[in-house]
Formats: structure tokens, sequence, C-alpha cells
């Protein structure tokens, strides 16, 4: 099962927040609480544990809720990222309350989507990331190289947070689209380059659904 987003709820202030980087290794919420996340020795399963988690102290897996020992905040071997806790629940048919797998957002620079019909507009949605670049070292990289590859991996790395970011809202609007997608990048200061994604966040449906709801 693929997966597009995670719904993750904070325990502490049960505030939600959905994230489409499922390389991260931990995720924050805006209450100040962060949590790490570790596979569990006994059923296998991701959990996600508190920060103030200490070193050498047991955790307590969410799903087994068997204690796992030696817990390390760097360079732990059960060390695990958001897209293993999601393709955990999805195909182990996990559920815990607070988490949720959405599946993924078809985003599009086209206005309208072959094969779906769109059903209800939710509004525009932006993404927005601003990184800052060494201007000297991209002119070292291209007089030596013709070309600054660092920096082009460091922009389309931008150009994927603004992105998952405009994913994220449109998610958390209930949309599952995102039509007339455009990136965009501009100069701030010196060195320091915003990064844009926006769009329109949709719900769709596919056409032969709605034809036969209809018949």
């Amino acid at each position: 099962m693929d997966v597009g987003s995670v719904e993750l709820r904070c325990p502490r202030c049960t505030s939600v927040r959905i994230s489409s980087d499922l390389g991260a290794a931990y995720w924050n919420c805006r209450c100040g609480s962060s949590y790490y996340l570790r596979r569990c020795a006994e059923c296998q399963a991701v959990s996600h544990v508190p920060y103030v988690q200490r070193d050498g102290e047991p955790w307590t897996c969410v799903w087994c809720h068997t204690a796992n020992d030696g817990y390390r905040e760097h360079g732990d071997p059960a060390a695990a990222v958001l897209g293993d806790l999601a393709a955990d629940m999805a195909t182990k048919h996990l559920e815990y309350p607070g988490l949720r797998v959405n599946p993924p957002m078809l985003a599009v620079t086209t206005n309208e989507i072959p094969g779906y019909q769109i059903v209800r507009v939710h509004g525009d949605v932006l993404g927005l990331t601003v990184r800052a670049f060494s201007s000297f070292g991209v002119r070292l990289q291209t007089v030596a190289l013709g070309e600054a590859p660092g920096l082009a991996n460091r922009l389309l790395g931008s150009y994927d947070q603004a992105r998952a970011r405009m994913w994220e809202e449109a998610c958390a609007r209930g949309a599952n689209a995102v039509v007339g997608v455009r990136l965009g990048s501009t100069e701030v200061g010196e060195g320091i380059t915003e990064v844009i994604a926006h769009g329109t966040a949709v719900t769709v449906e596919p056409a032969g659904r709605l034809s036969d709801e209809h018949a």
C-alpha cells in the first residue's frame, strides 16, 4: 500500500500534525513536544518515543506494550523513520488513537486530472521554505565544475520540502488532490532563497464512479 502522509496526534496536547516527510526520524508538535521513532524488539512494529526519554532507560511499545531496553538518542540500532511507521500501520493493520495513514495525494500542474472529476474545491494551498546558500561556495563550484551540483541537490530538496508542506495543508483541509500546481523560487537576500509550491486543493473522484452513481 502506498502512503501519502501520516496524521499524528500529540499525546500531550492532542493537537494533530500531518506529515508527508516519510524520511523523518522524529516529529515535533507545536506545543514543544518531540517524539523519536523506534522499532520494537518484540513485535517489530515502529513506536513513537517521547524525546524526554533518557539514554539507557527502557521505552514501552505502543502496540504490544513490551518494555524495550537500551534506548539511545543517537546511533540507536532500533531507530526508524516515519515511513516505516506508516508502512507498519498499513501492512499490519495497526490502529492507535491519533495515528492515521493517508493515501497518496495527486498533485498536477493542470487544472483537471484525466479520469477524475472535481467534486469539491477547498481553496488555495501554499508550501514555503527559505534556505540560505553560500554565494562564495556556488561561485567556486561553478568555476571548478561548470555547474554547481551541490546547489542543485539543495534546491531540489527545498522544492520537495515546499511541495510536502503544500500537500500537508491540502490534506488538513480534507482534500485528496492539488491542481494547478506551480513551483517558484525568489532570492530574498544575499544568499537567501525562498522556495514556494502552491495550487488549489480539491477533492476528486474517479469519473466512472460518478457515472455509475447517477446511472
